[in-house]
């Protein structure tokens, strides 16, 4: 995890897993709403978040949220947009502004991400344009159902 505070907003970004042993608040240090009034948190690096890891995720964000600091979830993994259909408190509340999306070459079966806007998306009816492939220039179709894998979009 790295931070960086760019006047009263704290820019955090997350990679590798998320497990039992996670301490937020060590992490990322006292929140405070008087120095902080935004927290961004950027998530494209997490691979893997575990049940514990997942309990106290949303145990420190309620808190920053119960302090009225307003939280917005950046580039967020496949990984992260898997948690915030499953668990409607994930986001204890704050702003999905961006998220990867899985898509297979149909040429060369490569696998890649896409980034999306939020906003975008929901503009989009949730339909979401192939890609081209970057190993081989083929045509990359999304690799999930758009309903489901945006589906807190529409309960947003």
């Amino acid at each position: 995890m790295t931070k960086e505070q760019k006047g009263k907003v704290l820019v955090v970004h997350f990679s590798g897993t998320i497990e039992e042993n996670e301490d937020f608040e060590a992490l990322i240090g006292d929140v405070q709403k008087e120095i902080h009034e935004e927290i961004q948190v950027y998530t494209k690096g997490v691979s893997r978040i575990n049940s514990m890891g997942v309990r106290n995720w949303i145990k420190y964000f309620q808190t920053l949220a119960a302090e009225k600091i307003k939280i917005r979830f950046f580039e967020c993994s496949t990984t992260i947009v898997q948690q915030i259909n499953l668990i409607s408190n994930f986001t204890a509340g704050g702003i999905v502004e961006s998220i990867y999306a899985p898509f297979v070459c149909e040429g060369c079966g490569g696998e890649l991400l896409g980034l999306f806007q939020a906003k975008e998306l929901i503009k989009m009816n949730l339909e979401v344009p192939d890609q081209k492939c970057g190993k081989c220039g083929g045509n990359a179709v999304f690799d999930d159902l758009p309903r489901e894998y945006f589906g807190f979009l529409s309960r947003a």
